[in-house]
């Protein structure tokens, strides 16, 4: 008789503990705030224009990428030194945006242009692709005017 008890306490012990790691689990998950990341809801053009209002082009490296820093936009260099992926963009309201923009810099270290972070790997005619690159150039020369 004694066994069986001694086992149902240690049972209702491991329980409490673990109930406790719950509880504790979801209460800092719910006071630190933590928003998940999501795709930004801009398409690579807009995202480009808003980093591009940011550090504007020949904007030197370091100071591009403390500006972007500043604007709550992270990211790192890979396997270049002169392209820097954008990688997430931490908004005001807490919201965290997924971004696909990579900055790339000149021999100088200026940022000279934007182009995607991901290959987009859909299905477009050469016409539709010749319309797309024709549209990122506009956005590109509004940006610079």
């Amino acid at each position: 008789m004694r066994r069986v008890s001694y086992r149902l306490q240690q049972l209702r012990r491991l329980l409490l503990a673990w109930m406790l790691g719950v509880s504790c689990v979801c209460l800092l998950n719910a006071c630190t705030g933590v928003r998940r990341v999501v795709p930004a809801p801009l398409v690579f053009e807009e995202q480009s224009q808003k980093i591009l209002a940011i550090t504007p082009l020949g904007t030197p490296k370091a100071e591009a990428i403390q500006k972007l820093t500043d604007a709550g936009i992270s990211g790192e260099f890979a396997s270049s030194p002169s392209i820097y992926y954008c990688d997430l963009w931490e908004q005001e309201n807490g919201n965290r945006w997924h971004m696909n923009v990579a900055l790339l810099f000149n021999e100088q270290g200026e940022l000279y242009k934007t182009r995607p972070a991901q290959a987009d790997v859909t299905w477009q005619s050469a016409e539709e692709a010749a319309e797309s690159e024709q549209a990122a150039g506009q956005a590109t020369e509004q940006v610079l005017q």
